[in-house]
């Protein structure tokens, strides 16, 4: 899955290679409820594709192929780890849907998965692949500790190790450039008449009537004196 994004956040998607080291990553959010009272799903991203321009499979598993940017997963001499990130492109406000009803995704679970690309699953060559080996993998844990930026462009978690966040209180408010209310809650305000659909396209329907969590969706019911995220941030950086 690929989207139009600036070119300041453009990622390219990388060549495979028999000997390149592939970082396959899970978002395991399963353990979540959401606001709607349905829990999460698990999601596979790797930033390309395999030989036959497919997502990757892994283990029988697909990693579609997604915008994403891994930094800073180098351990500490100090023994500690630092903090690191994991960069998304927010396609179709994807992102801005899961935070809104999943409390920024804090707590989510995130593997990441190390291969080289020579054992991979036969599936992801055009002649097969006799070294094919599931078992030949590097797992490591993290857990979304916070939602440092969400734009309409990209997001970027900040991650901990599960043992680093033992009794830890995980912020619940972070520096957004949406809005974290609840559509039609009492911080929200608005309980007037439907408007508009999660991307902000004209409805009347009130099953589609739903909240961007945008600055254009409190524009659009005349509401922006309650909007709840900060609008200077995309102007950061």
């Amino acid at each position: 899955m690929t989207a139009n994004i600036t070119p300041k956040f453009q990622l390219e998607l990388a060549k495979l290679e028999q000997t390149a080291l592939l970082d396959l990553f899970e978002v395991d959010m399963r353990q979540l409820t959401g606001k709607d009272g349905n829990r999460g799903e698990l999601f596979r991203f790797y930033a390309g594709t395999n030989e036959l321009t497919q997502p990757i499979i892994w283990q029988g598993n697909r990693y579609i192929p997604f915008g994403i940017k891994a930094e800073g997963f180098e351990m500490s001499g100090q023994g500690a780890s630092n903090r690191p990130t994991l960069t998304v492109i927010n396609f179709d406000g994807f992102v801005t849907a899961l935070s809104n009803n999943f409390e920024q995704c804090l707590g989510a679970i995130v593997r990441r998965r190390q291969v080289y690309a020579q054992f991979l699953d036969a599936a992801n060559f055009k002649a097969g692949n006799r070294n094919a080996d599931p078992q030949q993998e590097r797992v490591s844990y993290y857990l979304i500790e916070q939602l440092t930026t969400l734009t309409q462009d990209m997001a970027t978690f900040t991650l901990a190790l599960p043992t680093e966040t033992d009794n830890a209180v995980i912020n619940k408010r972070t520096i957004l450039v949406t809005c974290p209310w609840v559509y039609r809650s009492t911080e929200c305000g608005y309980m007037g008449n439907p408007v508009a659909d999660e991307k902000d396209q004209p409805t009347t329907d009130p099953k589609k009537d739903k909240c961007s969590g945008c600055l254009r969706g409190c524009q659009l019911r005349h509401n922006t004196l309650n909007y709840g995220g900060f609008i200077g941030v995309n102007k950061l950086g």
